[in-house]
């Protein structure tokens, strides 16, 4: 599957405390339009897991190439307390922070959770879509390839 070209996300929840948290994932997308839902995997020993499992809530944030410099505090464990120390990120209520900027935010309510393996995957309906401002630029989408970073040309159609 490291073969498999797969674009970065970043999902966020907060916590009873209000704090903030999230971690980087290639494992989200969309599920249905009807109702419009979106699903994300994430390992049962991942900081967010349980914060998701009590709030009922979480955010997938596509990741455009200006966020770059995400990608490694919210992949590192080690680097968690770094994760929201730039100013690109603003308040969504009780779901917490969505990432300025995104391509997309997807707020979710969980509505189905299924544990397989290691990992929960949590299915959430989605309750509002948050779009950039400039919505006719040029998407540039972080993708995961072969364990690395990799950059996309402007699309074309074919």
């Amino acid at each position: 599957m490291r073969l498999v070209a797969s674009s970065v996300s970043l999902v966020t929840a907060c916590d009873d405390a209000g704090e903030w948290h999230g971690m980087a994932v290639t494992s989200a997308g969309s599920l249905s339009m009807s109702p419009p839902s979106m699903m994300v995997a994430v390992n049962r020993t991942a900081s967010i897991h349980p914060v998701i499992m009590r709030s009922g809530r979480f955010t997938i944030n596509l990741m455009d190439e200006s966020h770059a410099a995400l990608l490694e505090p919210f992949a590192r464990s080690d680097m968690r307390d770094r994760r929201f120390e730039v100013d690109d990120w603003v308040e969504a209520g009780s779901s917490g922070p969505v990432l300025k900027g995104a391509l997309c935010s997807h707020v979710c309510s969980v509505s189905e959770t299924h544990d397989f393996g290691t990992h929960t995957v949590f299915f959430g309906t989605v309750d509002d879509v948050i779009l950039p401002q400039d919505i006719a630029r040029s998407p540039a989408p972080i993708l995961w390839l072969n364990g690395r970073r990799v950059s996309v040309a402007t699309p074309q159609t074919i």
